[in-house]
C-alpha cells in the first residue's frame, strides 16, 4: 500500500534523475525567501529548480498563475512534513543516513560519466547495429589476473590454432578440440547471428572489423583469448512486429497433456489455413492472456532479442499477413503471424536508449579510463613511483591466498599518491587489502597487487570526485537536497499514513460507510458462458450441465500398489501426477477406490502432502477390485477437457460473474435469468443467466484496496493541516508574485 503516496512524493523528487537540466524558469533565480515554516526559509532557487523539472509532466492546461500556485501549496506541505521529521530526529538516525548515503551514489553517476566517450560509443554501436555478423570462435580459457606466463603460453596456442585455420584446417573440427566454451561440442564453435551490443565490447570490435572468410588475431576479453572466424555478414534485418497464438506446456505437464497441447495448436493451425478469423481464435483461445486481448501482438524484436526458434520461424515469414506452421519453445507452441517488419529506426529515436546499454556494456572500461584520467587532471594527482615499486615487491604467496600477512614498517607511512591537498599512504592501501574479502587467487602475485592497487587508486578518486560533487555542481547539491527529504519522509508517512490506514480496521469501517456512495455496484450478471465449434456440442455440452463433478483423469494403477506397508513407487508417482494438477486449481478433487489397508496408506500420504480433507474421497472396495484414482472438479470448466479429446476447439467454458463489457456476448443478451443462444465468428454460443444482480453497494471485503488508498488519502490530508496549525507557514507574497510574472512570460 505504500505505492499509494509515492507519486507525490516522486513528483518531488522523480525529475531529480534527469541530471544537469537548466535550474531556472529564465533568470538565474536568487536566494530570496519564497516562503518560511515556523521560521525556516525556503529559498526561490529551491522551489523553482523543482518546480521547472516537475512541470515536464505536468498538465499544462492550467494557467501559469493557477499551476504555480497549486504546486507552491503541494510543496508547503511538502516541507511541513520534512519539518516535521526533523523535529522527531529521524535525521540523525542511522538507518536514515545509511540510505541516504546509497542514493547520492547513485544520484552522483551522472557526474562521474565521460559524455564525449559515451558519444562516440554510441554512434560506434548505432553505426554497427546496420550490420549483422556470423562468426564462430574458438575460446583458450585464461584468467584476467593469470601470471605473464600462463598469459603467454595462451595466446601462443592461440596464434598456433589460427595457423592452422589459415592453412586450411576446418574451424569447426578445430572448435571441438580446441575450444574451452563447452557448447563448442554442438555447435562447431559457431555463435550465429549477432549485432552490436551483443558481445563483449573486444569480441564485437574484431568480428565486426574481420573480413568475411578472415580468422581474427587472438582477442584478449574476461575469458580468455578468443580466435574468431567471420563466416557472413548481412545488412540487419530490423525487427519483426508480429503476434502469435499460444498453446502452453511445462515440465510438470503429463504425457497426455503434452500430446491434447500438440493436437490443439495443430486444430488451431488447421482452422487459421482454411480462412479462420486470426483475431477470433487468438482470443478465445491463445493462453498467453498478456497479448489475447490485443489479437496476439508483441513488442517488435531484433536478431538475438527472442528465443531462437521463436526469431527464425518469425524472420522466414516473408510477406504482411503470413502465418508460420505451430512452433515449439520452452514456454509452448506458438503460431505466429506477420503484422509488419521494421528497419533500423534513426540515430535520434534510439541515442536514449543506446545510451544506457553502452553504460551497462563492457565497453564502459573506456568511459570509467577517460573519467580517471580526468579526475587525475582536475585534482592535481601525482604519483610516488619509487614507492610503488618497493610496494610491489612485498607481493607473496599470502596474497594470492586471500590472506596477506604483511607489515609495512618503514614503508608505513610513505605516500603513494595525492589527490589535491589530501595523501595516500602505504598503511592505508595496506589495510584496505587485508579488509578485502577474496578467494585464492591462482596468479602471480605481482600481478594480483598491481591490480589491486591500481582498483584502489580509482576508488580513491571516485570516492573524493563524490565527496566534492556538491561544491562543483549546483545541479547535484540540489538533487541530494531532495532525496534527503523524501527518503525522510518515507518512515514518518508509514507511521502517519500508511501502516495506520491498514491497521485501523474501526477508522476504515467508519470511512468507507460515510463514503459508500464512492463504492457502487454496476449491474452485474451471475451465470457462465458456453462457445462451442458446432450447434451438436453446445447441444450436448448442455445436457451435462449440472452433472458435477465432472471427470478429468482416470488411473488404474498396476500391481503392486503397495509394498512393505507404504506405497510403491509407481503409486506415489501417480499420485504425485495428481497432486501437482491440483496444486493450482481449487476446484479439483481426488477420488480414490481403495481397499481398507491401501486406502489408510493413500489417507496417510495425503496428510503428509497437506492436502486439505475436503479436496479428497476414500471409497473402500473389495481386495480384488483394482485400485483407482480419479481426478474430478466441481466447475463446469472442466467441459473443455471432456470435448477435447476429439477435438481441442470444441468447447470454451468461461465463468462469471460480468459486468458490462466483460465480455461481448453475454453483452449481447438480455439480462434475464435464462439461457440464450447466438452464433458469433463462426462460433456457436450459450449464455446462462443464474441471476442478475442490481446495481448496489459494495461490501468492504469487496474493494478493500480501494477504500484503504481513499483512507490513507484522507488521513494525510487530516495530517497537514494538523502540521499547518502546529508550524506557522509565512508565503512571501511580494516574492510570489515576482514568480508568478515570471513563469507566465516563459510559458
Amino acid at each position: 500500500m505504500k505505492k499509494i503516496y509515492m507519486p507525490a512524493l516522486c513528483g518531488l523528487l522523480l525529475f531529480g534523475c534527469k541530471s544537469q537540466q537548466n535550474n531556472s524558469a529564465g533568470n538565474t533565480p536568487s536566494q530570496n525567501t519564497i516562503f518560511s515554516i515556523a521560521g525556516d526559509p525556503v529559498s526561490e532557487q529551491e522551489f523553482l529548480y523543482v518546480y521547472n523539472k516537475n512541470s515536464i509532466g505536468r498538465d499544462t492546461a492550467t494557467t501559469a498563475d493557477a499551476d504555480l500556485r497549486e504546486y507552491l501549496d503541494l510543496y508547503v506541505n511538502f516541507k511541513l512534513k520534512v519539518r516535521e521529521a526533523r523535529e522527531m530526529g529521524l535525521h540523525q538516525q542511522e538507518s536514515f543516513q545509511e540510505e541516504l548515503s546509497t542514493y547520492k551514489k547513485q544520484l552522483a553517476r551522472p557526474y562521474l560519466t565521460e559524455h564525449s566517450v559515451t558519444e562516440q560509443l554510441v554512434q560506434e554501436a548505432y553505426d554497427r547495429m546496420g550490420t549483422e555478423v556470423n562468426a564462430s570462435h574458438i575460446l583458450l580459457a585464461v584468467q584476467e589476473g593469470a601470471s605473464p606466463a600462463d598469459t603467454l603460453a595462451a595466446w601462443q596456442k592461440a596464434v598456433e590454432i589460427r595457423q592452422k585455420a589459415q592453412a586450411g584446417a576446418d574451424f569447426g573440427d578445430l572448435a571441438r578440440r580446441f575450444s574451452d566454451d563447452p557448447s563448442a561440442q554442438s555447435n562447431r564453435g559457431n555463435l550465429g547471428y549477432f549485432t552490436a551490443l551483443q558481445m563483449v565490447y573486444p569480441f564485437e570490435n574484431a568480428a565486426y572489423t574481420t573480413p568475411v572468410g578472415a580468422v581474427s588475431a587472438p582477442v584478449r576479453t574476461r575469458f580468455g583469448y578468443h580466435v574468431i572466424k567471420v563466416n557472413d555478414k548481412r545488412p540487419s534485418q530490423g525487427k519483426a512486429r508480429v503476434a502469435h497464438l499460444m498453446i502452453r506446456t511445462h515440465a510438470d505437464m503429463s504425457e497426455e497433456e503434452l500430446t491434447a497441447a500438440k493436437a490443439r495448436v495443430d486444430a488451431l493451425y488447421q482452422q487459421l489455413s482454411q480462412g479462420e478469423s486470426w483475431e477470433a481464435l487468438v482470443r478465445q483461445f491463445s493462453e498467453d492472456k498478456a497479448t489475447a486481448s490485443k489479437a496476439g501482438e508483441l513488442p517488435p524484436f531484433g536478431t538475438g532479442q527472442m528465443i531462437p526458434e521463436f526469431e527464425k520461424s518469425a524472420f522466414a515469414l516473408k510477406e504482411k499477413g503470413n502465418i508460420s506452421q505451430p512452433v515449439k519453445t520452452p514456454y509452448g507452441w506458438h503460431i505466429i503471424k506477420l503484422l509488419d517488419r521494421e528497419s533500423l529506426p534513426p540515430f535520434e529515436e534510439l541515442q536514449a536508449e543506446l545510451e544506457a546499454r553502452v553504460s551497462r556494456d563492457s565497453r564502459s572500461q573506456l568511459q570509467e579510463e577517460a573519467l580517471i584520467t580526468r579526475l587525475k587532471k582536475e585534482n592535481r594527482f601525482t604519483e610516488n613511483k619509487s614507492v610503488l615499486q618497493n610496494l610491489y615487491q612485498k607481493a607473496d604467496s599470502s596474497l594470492i591466498a586471500g590472506r596477506w600477512n604483511y607489515q609495512p614498517a618503514t614503508l608505513a607511512s610513505q605516500t603513494l599518491f595525492s589527490i589535491a591537498d589530501s595523501t595516500y599512504t602505504v598503511s592505508s592501501f595496506v589495510e584496505w587489502v587485508k579488509d578485502l574479502s577474496y578467494p585464492p587467487q591462482a596468479v602471480a602475485p605481482q600481478s594480483l597487487l598491481e591490480r589491486l592497487y591500481q582498483d584502489w587508486q580509482k576508488e580513491q578518486l571516485i570516492d573524493y570526485e563524490e565527496a566534492h560533487l556538491d561544491e562543483k555542481y549546483e545541479d547535484y547539491r540540489m538533487l541530494v537536497q531532495e532525496y534527503h527529504d523524501g527518503i525522510l519522509l518515507f518512515q514518518l508517512m508509514e507511521d502517519n499514513v500508511w501502516a495506520k490506514a491498514i491497521e485501523d480496521t474501526t477508522g476504515l469501517q467508519q470511512f468507507f460507510q460515510q463514503n459508500q456512495a464512492n463504492y457502487q455496484w454496476q449491474e452485474r450478471v451471475n451465470g457462465l458462458v458456453l462457445n462451442a465449434a458446432s450447434e451438436e456440442v453446445l447441444k450436448r455440452a448442455e445436457a451435462m450441465l449440472g452433472q458435477a463433478p465432472y471427470p478429468i483423469s482416470n488411473k488404474a494403477l498396476g500391481e503392486p500398489v503397495a509394498e512393505k506397508g507404504k506405497l510403491s513407487a509407481k503409486s506415489q508417482q501417480e499420485l504425485g501426477q495428481m497432486l501437482s494438477a491440483m496444486q493450482y486449481r481449487p476446484e479439483y478433487q481426488l477420488q480414490i477406490e481403495a481397499p481398507q489397508e491401501i486406502g489408510n496408506l493413500f489417507s496417510e500420504q495425503l496428510q503428509r502432502a497437506g492436502l486439505a480433507t475436503e479436496r479428497y474421497q476414500i471409497k473402500k472396495i473389495g481386495a480384488k477390485q483394482p485400485v483407482m484414482l480419479r481426478l474430478v472438479s466441481t466447475s463446469p470448466t472442466a467441459l473443455e477437457q471432456i470435448f477435447s479429446t476429439q477435438n481441442p476447439l470444441s468447447l470454451q467454458v468461461i465463468e462469471g460473474p460480468f459486468e458490462r463489457a466483460d465480455h461481448p456476448v453475454v453483452d449481447a443478451v438480455k439480462w434475464e435469468k435464462g439461457r440464450y443462444r447466438l452464433v458469433q465468428d463462426g462460433r456457436h454460443y450459450l449464455v446462462v443467466v443464474d441471476e442478475v444482480l442490481p446495481a448496489g453497494p459494495k461490501q468492504l471485503s469487496d474493494v478493500r484496496g480501494q477504500a484503504v488508498s481513499d483512507y490513507q488519502t484522507y488521513l494525510e490530508q487530516q495530517w497537514v493541516a494538523r502540521l499547518r496549525e502546529k508550524y506557522e507557514v509565512r508565503v512571501n507574497k511580494k516574492e510570489l508574485q515576482k514568480l508568478l510574472d515570471q513563469v507566465g512570460q516563459n510559458r
